[in-house]
């Protein structure tokens, strides 16, 4: 009669078990993947100050608007934090892509200052500049749902299009490369 108990609570465990790691899976690979839908809207409007490093003194600080962000045909404007894991995933694709000459803003959402520098300045800078959003107004003001999302920013100021998740070669291929005038990733 205990080995029957014992068995039964065995499969429980076991199927539990097995629950939560296909739970797990899933989870991981729905931050992975990336969501692209199309916009047709402005970027808002906004003053914010730029997250610098230890590279330039702090006093020297200089808000940014949307002038400072659309200096370029088109450029990508990457929502980030020091915290968010899935954001470490694709740094070193952006490295590569700056590397490429392709202009790309951080938007610092909800993060700690100096986190975010340290990260930066360990990791590399892939941001030509970095907008400072430690209250996470300006994201608010974007229709961030969460980090990392990637916005693709004509000279207007026009939002063409919103990445929800990780930029990878692939997405990279499929929906942004042919505005940079097919320059590989």
């Amino acid at each position: 009669m205990h080995s029957s108990v014992r068995n039964k609570l065995i499969t429980l465990f076991s199927i539990a078990l097995a629950l939560v790691v296909a739970f797990s899976f899933a989870l991981d690979s729905k931050q992975q993947s990336t969501t692209v839908s199309k916009q047709k809207r402005a970027f808002p409007e906004f003053i914010s100050s730029e997250l610098v490093g230890d590279e330039r003194d702090s006093r020297d600080t200089q808000d940014l608007t949307l002038a400072d962000i659309t200096q370029h045909p088109y450029q990508l404007v990457n929502v980030w934090a020091s915290w968010c894991g899935i954001c470490k995933t694709e740094h070193a694709f952006l490295l590569k892509l700056q590397n490429k000459g392709i202009p790309i803003v951080g938007l610092n959402y909800r993060d700690n200052p100096a986190a975010a520098i340290n990260v930066l300045s360990n990791d590399g800078n892939p941001y030509s500049k970095v907008i400072s959003d430690p209250q996470g107004e300006l994201a608010l003001e974007l229709g961030v749902i969460g980090t990392p999302e990637t916005y693709l920013v004509d000279a207007d100021g026009q939002i063409i299009k919103k990445l929800l998740g990780v930029l990878n070669e692939s997405v990279w291929q499929d929906e942004l490369a042919r505005y940079f005038n097919g320059a590989d990733g």
